[in-house]
């Protein structure tokens, strides 16, 4: 699957910061084609490394990897595109944004991490409500419920998402790596676990020439200039 190995080369490639993830055309993803899924379309094949579906180690790999990982929302955001959206870490809609997961309408389950992710982001009772009924939410609905990050007009979406790209890509990569792995840690273990596992990566940050230069730019009293090392 070309997604997978495009996110495997980025993940070795330390001259990447920032990872954007969009759609071509009118929208970000319309979801799953219906017509090779009939009972003659539809193949499981595990991956070696156990993933039930290709689907499953696209969300993997993104939900893992220790940079952050952005999904600029146009259009429809549906099905397998909407969990796709799920697993990165911002989520920036355009204002003409509809998004949701619509395939119990046509009894289809979710099966790419909708039922472990979309709770985390959104409490569980707005979870159910939205994948057990295919509810649809517009962009600022969205945004109420913090399953956006920022909603844009559509005119402004490109100019605005690279204003928020750029800042990110400026921010010390390797420290917002381990944040992230952090974060993502403490949503299964218990507080003693995560302190000592936040103290673990904070340990190997200190060996980022990222933290030492914001050391030394406070001292000094000026901008860092951080590098992603």
């Amino acid at each position: 699957m070309e997604v997978i190995d495009i996110l495997e080369l980025i993940k070795r490639n330390k001259k990447v910061r920032v990872i954007i993830i969009k759609g071509k055309g009118r929208a970000f993803c319309s979801g799953d084609d219906m017509k090779s899924m009939g009972p003659e379309g539809i193949r499981f094949k595990p991956l070696e490394d156990g993933s039930k579906l290709p689907h499953h180690k696209v969300i993997r790999t993104i939900y893992e990897m220790k940079k952050p990982i952005i999904a600029l929302l146009h259009g429809y955001c549906l099905g397998a595109g909407f969990e796709l959206a799920l697993a990165c870490d911002f989520r920036l809609a355009a204002d003409n944004l509809s998004i949701g997961d619509h395939r119990v309408t046509r009894a289809q389950c979710v099966m790419s991490g909708a039922s472990w992710l979309l709770p985390r982001l959104i409490g569980l009772a707005r979870a159910k409500d939205m994948i057990l009924t295919g509810k649809k939410l517009n962009a600022q609905e969205a945004f109420k419920i913090g399953l956006v990050n920022s909603v844009f007009p559509l005119s402004f979406f490109e100019e605005k998402s690279k204003e928020f790209i750029d800042k990110l890509t400026n921010l010390p990569t390797k420290c917002l790596g381990y944040n992230k792995a952090m974060l993502n840690y403490s949503q299964y273990n218990e507080l003693f676990p995560s302190l000592t596992h936040e103290f673990k990566l904070y340990c190997k940050n200190i060996a980022s020439f990222d933290f030492w230069e914001g050391m030394e730019s406070f001292r000094k009293k000026r901008e860092p200039k951080f590098t992603g090392k």
